[in-house]
């Protein structure tokens, strides 16, 4: 049965555990529908946005058009305000404040980080476009009503057969999916339950048309509906290009995007090694976009670690998607997302964006025919060679015929075992394309280097004995350290050296203006309050991103409103910041990878001031004959100093 005629074989009922609501239910009646109707009880603007999130999958696709009667959620002052109101005229002047408040908070989000962004245009888009009609609705059938709580929905198809349901299912991923609910169903072309279809949309039509008895049901004013044709994009991904993804096509300086993808077409499977900033998600887009129209691939996997770098490709591949794109559904299955059961049950014609952690899971339940049309890509793919991993994953992505890897630095430091396992998985590097290259080209910009000179001091150096101390003792327990776990604990010495916060408050004596758009990334959150104290003489615009907590700092980052974030690894890998000037490293690691991430931050060209140069900080212990390992801080800088000399123009492998 093809997606049109799906519909008719729901059933009469449906209940979580028994059933999946979203997959047997919701989805195969909104792919055929041309009309929804829904009275959905209440929504928050956070409600309003992540139940477009769901329904944008289908309703661009078609000709869906989806009329929406809530109850908006009142906050205490807006339930107080609304009982103290002596009169019905004065409580509609303040009920219509409600509503259009609720559409203008959506349209605010507009100029939000990506996530949000993303959702309110295409809410704004669908409302612009009249395919999301909403009213609102106050009860007013006795004194100090509840919430407009009904819940029912009407699908007609084109075909002129109807489906209707009531229960206790809300519009959102837990009512489909994570809350245990039950609908009942009634279909118009099963004889005796044809009235009762008929009843349920007299009765959504009722409202609709503010003629219920006890109902009082608003339209937003025409003002705020101009307000969002206005500000609604003329195409969902227009605004906010992604900038690793808008680049003129005929542009030579991004070429190197199209010999990945040529390489990668010849070898199948493989690791693009690209300098931060220089596409890689755009280059797998290209990779997509090529075996999609081949039909080679009918479905695909994006797996990597951390939030931040998941909710952004999430986001970019719902951009891609609509677009132009093969109008996919987009899964997710990370933090508060939980979709890889819908997946896996169906993946032809759909792509999910996973935690790496996930991933065996999510693989262990996929039909072997489904894989055999199926890519796996791995962002930062050198993270697949941690050690749960190598054990959890060993020969799974052998039943993928097409695998790529993407990474500025894909070889893990110390860890041949781990290096051995992502080769033999992905596959070996297919395509180069070094930071001296995507600076000499123009993809990036240059770069001044300043190393600071600093040295340990004698609880430095106190710090340093004790681990030595501890070498000697393994070593007389026949457990002796390797050579990583000596070096590591070392370099932490030098990464939290005492003298470092000193020399870089001498240092903005005289160049405060060093903190305007700058990354300070340390060691550990205590090292980093040291910083801020420094800090705190010369601005108050600056924030510390540790945790998940401080996400409203990154935003405010991202935004502008604060000019420095203190932060430890969380955004080292991929998320876009534009208009960075200056990356400061208190800590840095002898391998270059970690490096390579951090300074790239500062390196993406400013659109605005694409001729503006970056600043890296670094620092700098002087070299010493009676260092027990190489310096690490003297090869780092030998190696950013060459890099800091290459120039737009020069031939490095360009």
């Amino acid at each position: 049965m093809d997606a049109a005629t799906a519909f008719r074989a729901v059933k009469s009922h449906y209940r979580s555990g028994r059933d999946d609501l979203s997959a047997d239910f919701f989805r195969p009646c909104l792919r055929a529908a041309s009309l929804y109707r829904r009275a959905a009880g209440y929504f928050s603007t956070s409600a309003l946005l992540n139940w477009t999130d769901a329904l944008s999958r289908v309703a661009m696709d078609g000709e869906l058009v989806v009329r929406v009667i809530a109850s908006p959620e009142l906050s205490p002052t807006d339930s107080a305000a609304l009982r103290e109101l002596d009169s019905p005229g004065r409580v509609a002047e303040y009920q219509a404040i409600i509503v259009d408040r609720i559409l203008e908070e959506i349209v605010s989000l507009l100029d939000a980080p990506r996530d949000r962004a993303l959702r309110a245009r295409i809410f704004t888009w669908l409302v612009a476009n009249d395919r999301l009609q909403i009213k609102f609705a106050f009860p007013d059938h006795i004194d100090q009503p509840g919430i407009f709580h009904e819940k029912i929905g009407v699908f007609d198809f084109p075909g002129g057969e109807r489906v209707a349901f009531t229960g206790s299912a809300n519009e959102t991923s837990g009512g489909h999916r994570r809350n245990y609910e039950s609908i009942d169903v009634y279909r118009s072309w099963i004889e005796g339950e044809q009235d009762r279809v008929a009843v349920k949309a007299e009765q959504f039509d009722e409202a609709w048309t503010n003629s219920a008895q006890g109902l009082h049901v608003l339209s937003p004013s025409p003002a705020v509906l101009q307000r969002i044709r206005e500000r609604a994009p003329r195409n969902v991904g227009a605004p906010h290009p992604v900038q690793t993804g808008d680049v003129p096509a005929l542009d030579p300086k991004w070429r190197h995007q199209e010999e990945a993808l040529s390489a990668f077409l010849e070898a199948r499977s493989g690791i693009l090694e690209m300098a931060t900033g220089t596409g890689k998600t755009r280059t797998a887009l290209k990779i997509l976009d090529a075996l999609i129209s081949s039909r080679k691939i009918d479905s695909a996997i994006i797996t990597m670690d951390g939030t931040d770098l998941l909710d952004q490709w999430a986001g970019e591949l719902d951009q891609w998607n609509l677009k132009g794109g093969p109008r996919w559904l987009v899964y997710r299955h990370f933090e508060r997302h939980h979709e890889l059961g819908e997946f896996a049950l169906d993946p032809s014609g759909s792509l999910i964006v996973i935690s790496r952690g996930q991933l065996r899971k999510l693989i262990d339940r996929l039909p072997e025919t489904a894989k055999r049309k199926m890519i796996i890509v791995h962002d930062e793919v050198h993270g697949l060679g941690m050690p749960s991993l190598v054990e959890a994953l060993k020969g799974r992505h052998a039943a993928f015929p097409f695998r790529v890897g993407l990474s500025a630095t894909p070889d893990r430091a110390y860890d041949s075992l781990g290096n051995d396992f992502v080769n033999s998985e992905i596959g070996p590097t297919i395509f180069r394309f070094s930071l001296e290259a995507a600076i000499s080209r123009g993809v990036l910009s240059e770069f001044d280097y300043l190393p600071l000179a600093y040295d340990l001091t004698a609880s430095d150096r106190d710090r340093l004995q004790s681990i030595y101390s501890k070498k000697a003792a393994r070593q007389h327990q026949g457990n002796p350290m390797s050579n990583e776990e000596l070096w590591t604990e070392i370099a932490k010495v030098y990464k939290t050296a005492e003298m470092k916060p000193e020399v870089f408050g001498e240092y903005l004596q005289t160049n405060p203006a060093v903190l305007e758009r700058t990354i300070i990334f340390v060691e550990t959150k205590e090292y980093g309050e040291r910083i801020l104290e420094m800090l705190h003489k010369h601005t108050h615009l600056y924030r510390t991103y540790y945790a998940e907590d401080d996400r409203d700092h990154l935003v405010a980052f991202a935004r502008g409103e604060i000019d420095c974030l203190i932060t430890c690894h969380r955004i080292s890998q991929g998320i876009d910041i534009r208009s960075l000037k200056t990356v400061v490293l208190f800590a840095s690691a002898r391998a270059k990878l970690e490096t390579i991430q951090r300074i790239g931050r500062c390196l993406r060209i400013d659109p605005d001031h694409p001729e503006s140069r970056a600043l890296v900080v670094d620092f700098v212990r002087p070299a010493s004959p009676a260092d027990p390992v190489p310096n690490a801080d003297q090869e780092r800088c030998a190696w950013l100093t060459a890099i800091a000399k290459v120039r737009r123009g020069d031939s490095h492998g360009t």
